[in-house]
Protein backbone atom coordinates (compact mmCIF):
# COMPACT_ATOMS: atom_id res chain seq x y z
CA UNK A 1 0.00 0.00 0.00
CA UNK A 2 1.40 3.15 -0.81
CA UNK A 3 2.66 5.54 2.03
CA UNK A 4 1.73 8.85 -0.31
CA UNK A 5 -0.47 11.13 1.48
CA UNK A 6 -4.01 10.25 -0.37
CA UNK A 7 -3.39 6.54 0.25
CA UNK A 8 -6.64 5.02 0.82
CA UNK A 9 -6.17 4.14 4.55
CA UNK A 10 -5.29 7.74 5.10
CA UNK A 11 -8.24 8.48 3.78
CA UNK A 12 -10.72 6.30 4.96
CA UNK A 13 -9.20 7.63 8.30
CA UNK A 14 -10.22 11.10 7.40
CA UNK A 15 -13.60 9.79 6.30
CA UNK A 16 -14.57 8.37 10.00
CA UNK A 17 -13.22 11.71 10.96
CA UNK A 18 -15.34 13.50 8.91
CA UNK A 19 -18.20 10.94 9.89
CA UNK A 20 -17.79 11.93 13.08
CA UNK A 21 -17.83 15.78 12.65
CA UNK A 22 -21.06 14.78 10.97
CA UNK A 23 -22.59 13.10 13.49
CA UNK A 24 -21.98 15.71 15.48
CA UNK A 25 -23.54 18.20 13.80
CA UNK A 26 -26.62 15.56 13.21
CA UNK A 27 -27.06 15.37 16.87
CA UNK A 28 -26.18 19.35 18.01
CA UNK A 29 -28.87 20.44 15.31
CA UNK A 30 -31.02 17.59 15.51
CA UNK A 31 -31.20 15.42 13.01
CA UNK A 32 -33.68 12.94 15.35
CA UNK A 33 -36.21 15.77 15.22
CA UNK A 34 -36.72 14.86 11.51
CA UNK A 35 -37.15 11.42 11.70
CA UNK A 36 -40.45 9.34 12.91
CA UNK A 37 -38.33 6.32 14.58
CA UNK A 38 -36.24 9.36 17.28
CA UNK A 39 -39.92 10.94 17.79
CA UNK A 40 -41.22 7.56 18.92
CA UNK A 41 -38.31 7.14 20.81
CA UNK A 42 -38.99 10.26 22.65
CA UNK A 43 -42.26 9.51 23.08
CA UNK A 44 -42.35 6.18 24.65
CA UNK A 45 -38.41 4.97 24.91
CA UNK A 46 -36.48 4.81 27.96
CA UNK A 47 -34.58 7.89 26.84
CA UNK A 48 -34.69 11.13 24.93
CA UNK A 49 -34.01 11.20 21.14
CA UNK A 50 -31.38 13.30 21.89
CA UNK A 51 -29.39 10.51 23.87
CA UNK A 52 -30.55 7.74 21.53
CA UNK A 53 -29.14 9.50 18.61
CA UNK A 54 -26.08 10.37 20.19
CA UNK A 55 -25.67 7.02 21.19
CA UNK A 56 -26.04 5.61 17.59
CA UNK A 57 -24.09 7.92 16.65
CA UNK A 58 -21.21 7.12 18.44
CA UNK A 59 -21.80 3.32 17.78
CA UNK A 60 -21.54 3.99 14.48
CA UNK A 61 -18.45 6.09 14.75
CA UNK A 62 -16.87 3.16 16.91
CA UNK A 63 -17.65 0.72 13.99
CA UNK A 64 -15.44 3.19 11.49
CA UNK A 65 -12.60 3.34 13.96
CA UNK A 66 -12.71 -0.37 14.42
CA UNK A 67 -12.91 -1.06 10.39
CA UNK A 68 -10.09 1.47 10.18
CA UNK A 69 -7.98 -0.30 12.79
CA UNK A 70 -8.85 -4.01 12.56
CA UNK A 71 -9.87 -4.40 8.52
CA UNK A 72 -8.80 -1.44 6.35
CA UNK A 73 -5.35 -2.26 6.15
CA UNK A 74 -2.48 -3.94 3.57
CA UNK A 75 -3.34 -8.21 4.06
CA UNK A 76 -6.48 -7.74 5.63
CA UNK A 77 -9.23 -10.15 4.88
CA UNK A 78 -12.27 -8.77 3.30
CA UNK A 79 -11.02 -4.92 3.67
CA UNK A 80 -12.75 -3.97 0.00
CA UNK A 81 -15.73 -5.24 1.34
CA UNK A 82 -15.65 -2.62 4.25
CA UNK A 83 -13.99 0.15 2.31
CA UNK A 84 -16.90 -0.39 -0.30
CA UNK A 85 -19.25 0.02 2.23
CA UNK A 86 -18.24 2.79 3.47
CA UNK A 87 -17.80 4.39 0.08
CA UNK A 88 -21.20 3.54 -0.88
CA UNK A 89 -22.90 4.62 2.25
CA UNK A 90 -21.08 8.21 2.45
CA UNK A 91 -21.73 8.81 -0.70
CA UNK A 92 -25.61 8.33 -0.24
CA UNK A 93 -25.15 10.58 2.69
CA UNK A 94 -23.16 13.25 0.88
CA UNK A 95 -25.89 12.89 -1.73
CA UNK A 96 -28.87 12.60 -0.14
CA UNK A 97 -28.61 15.26 2.68
CA UNK A 98 -28.43 18.48 0.56
CA UNK A 99 -31.28 16.94 -1.72
CA UNK A 100 -33.44 16.16 1.14
CA UNK A 101 -32.91 19.99 2.61
CA UNK A 102 -33.07 21.31 -1.18
CA UNK A 103 -36.78 19.55 -1.53
CA UNK A 104 -37.54 20.50 2.21
CA UNK A 105 -36.67 24.17 1.95
CA UNK A 106 -35.43 23.73 5.03
CA UNK A 107 -31.92 22.95 6.81
CA UNK A 108 -31.74 19.47 7.75
CA UNK A 109 -28.68 18.69 9.72
CA UNK A 110 -26.29 17.17 8.49
CA UNK A 111 -26.45 19.06 5.62
CA UNK A 112 -23.22 21.45 6.18
CA UNK A 113 -20.56 18.24 6.47
CA UNK A 114 -22.08 15.67 3.46
CA UNK A 115 -20.11 17.39 0.73
CA UNK A 116 -17.10 16.67 2.22
CA UNK A 117 -18.34 12.97 3.07
CA UNK A 118 -19.21 12.59 -0.64
CA UNK A 119 -15.91 14.11 -2.23
CA UNK A 120 -13.78 12.33 0.45
CA UNK A 121 -15.46 9.05 0.00
CA UNK A 122 -15.38 9.21 -4.10
CA UNK A 123 -11.14 10.10 -3.44
CA UNK A 124 -11.39 7.18 -1.29
CA UNK A 125 -13.22 4.92 -3.94
CA UNK A 126 -10.32 6.24 -6.27
CA UNK A 127 -7.39 5.58 -4.28
CA UNK A 128 -8.47 2.17 -3.24
CA UNK A 129 -8.96 1.31 -7.26
CA UNK A 130 -5.68 2.83 -7.79
CA UNK A 131 -4.12 0.51 -5.45
CA UNK A 132 -5.59 -2.48 -6.29
CA UNK A 133 -4.70 -2.17 -9.45
CA UNK A 134 -1.00 -0.89 -8.60
CA UNK A 135 -0.95 1.89 -10.26
CA UNK A 136 0.60 3.52 -6.91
Amino acid sequence: MSHHWMSARRLFAVLVGLQALHSLEETAFGLYDFLPYFNWIDRYGPTGAFAAFAVVNALFVSFGVWCYLARVRPGAPGAGAYVMFWVVLETLNGILHPAWSWTAGVYIPGTVTAPFLLVTALFLFWAWSRERAGAV
